[in-house]
């Protein structure tokens, strides 16, 4: 079952420690650790039922993304990208992205 987040408050979060293996997903997938707390704001979120919380940039997430700071191709990159972080600290495990 997905969630929906709040509103986006990049001034309150404070930045997400990334695991080594999450930092090589991330250069090997092409999402920056600036997109994590955007898809960790906006993203709709899952227990991965291995410990994980995993926040995902469905369609419903895209499109509160896009009526909060509109539409460009960065945005745009981000359809279907997830952030998993740890439930206990709030690691980033790992980030990727999703195709149907």
């Amino acid at each position: 079952m997905h969630h929906s987040n709040a509103t986006y408050q990049p001034a309150g979060r404070r930045k997400a420690e990334m695991s080594r293996h999450a930092q090589k997903r991330s250069q090997q997938r092409g999402l920056g650790e600036d997109q994590v707390p955007i898809i960790t704001a906006y993203g709709e979120t899952e227990h991965d039922g291995r410990g994980g919380i995993r926040y995902l940039m469905t369609d419903k997430a895209m499109a509160r993304l896009m009526r909060a700071l509109g539409r460009n191709q960065c945005i745009d990159g981000l359809a279907g990208a997830y952030v998993v972080l740890s439930a206990d600290d709030g690691t980033v495990i790992t980030v990727g992205h999703r195709y149907s």
